[in-house]
């Protein structure tokens, strides 16, 4: 299997007049309402740094344009000391029951910025536009699993189970006598219920030291042979500040549980020139199916403070 696309356009910058999105287009999850209208949902920033969901509306029919951007913020946040008081978002929407259930994310900045992350339950009663958290616990803390939180997870129906792909957040580290800095990769879990889940005891995707630091929101989907999935990974602090930009990495696995990277086999065939918004950076995919094509969503340079876009996968004999 290979990963080849064909980046397509920006979608989104921030909006310079927007009452409260100041900065970053991050985490774009996809919910297609019909065939002209698609529904992302991102992660955005105020002034004071904290995120919250941005949903913006786009139509597929015409290159992704841009219908609509929502100006509330859907999701409060919790009080001090709370798990959700520095940040929210959305990260994946499953159909289950009848319903939709979408994957909540939370963020706790602790002392010297250190930070921990959630996971929660929501649901929405109107495709995406608003939500409401679930009366139950957050299923994915921090605790001996996951030391310092974990969340970005997607979760999957096969095979009579439900799994889960998610950001283990792992100790702080230094690299090279440098200031100590998050380190985080990619793990998986299992459950019949959704609510109670048995974690494997070894990485899904595990990092590469000490060349790697982070890998981050992995997206999984079903082929013809096998499983695909794609993340972030970026390199520790160095002296080289192009160290720490995310490029995208690729995986194969043909029980998704075992996988296999192969980070090479992803391409752009049309890759950034200097000076374009996702030039020094690509990270958070999700990949939509649609059509018998593949859509990759991604946000570009500085964690998505250039905006976010979209690429279309490319088939053997296409140029």
């Amino acid at each position: 299997m290979n990963s080849r696309w064909h980046r397509s356009a920006r979608i989104l910058e921030v909006p310079k007049q927007h009452p409260w999105w100041k900065s970053h287009a991050q985490l774009p999850t996809v919910l297609r309402i019909n065939d002209r209208l698609w529904r992302i949902c991102l992660s955005g920033r105020d002034v004071q740094n904290r995120a919250n969901v941005v949903i913006v509306d786009v139509d597929p029919t015409r290159d992704m344009a841009v219908r609509s951007v929502s100006e509330d913020r859907p999701l409060p946040y919790g009080g001090p000391g709370a798990i959700d008081r520095d940040g929210v978002g959305v990260t994946c929407v499953l159909a289950h029951a009848g319903r939709q259930m979408w994957i909540g994310g939370s963020m706790n900045v602790r002392d010297h910025d250190r930070y921990r992350i959630s996971s929660f339950w929501l649901t929405s009663p109107d495709d995406g536009r608003s939500f409401e958290r679930v009366a139950a616990p957050p299923f994915l803390v921090a605790g001996p699993d996951n030391p310092l939180g974990a969340g970005m997870a997607q979760v999957l129906w096969i095979e009579e189970r439900w799994h889960m792909w998610f950001t283990s957040m792992r100790p702080w580290r230094s690299t090279d006598g440098g200031p100590p800095e998050p380190t985080y990769d990619i793990r998986h879990a299992v459950s019949d219920d959704l609510h109670d889940w048995v974690q494997d005891p070894e990485p899904a995707i595990a990092l590469d030291r000490p060349r790697e630091a982070g890998i981050v929101r992995p997206w999984v989907v079903r082929g013809p042979s096998g499983f695909e999935m794609w993340y972030s990974v970026r390199g520790p602090a160095s002296s080289d500040p192009n160290s720490r930009n995310y490029r995208i990495g690729y995986a194969t696995s043909a029980d998704a549980q075992n996988w296999e990277r192969h980070d090479e086999r992803f391409v752009f065939e049309n890759p950034p020139e200097p000076g374009d918004w996702d030039s020094d950076m690509q990270c958070y995919p999700t990949i939509v199916e649609d059509g018998g094509r593949r859509y990759l969503f991604y946000s570009g340079n500085g964690f998505g403070r250039d905006g976010f876009g979209y690429a279309v996968s490319v088939t053997d004999g296409e140029r």
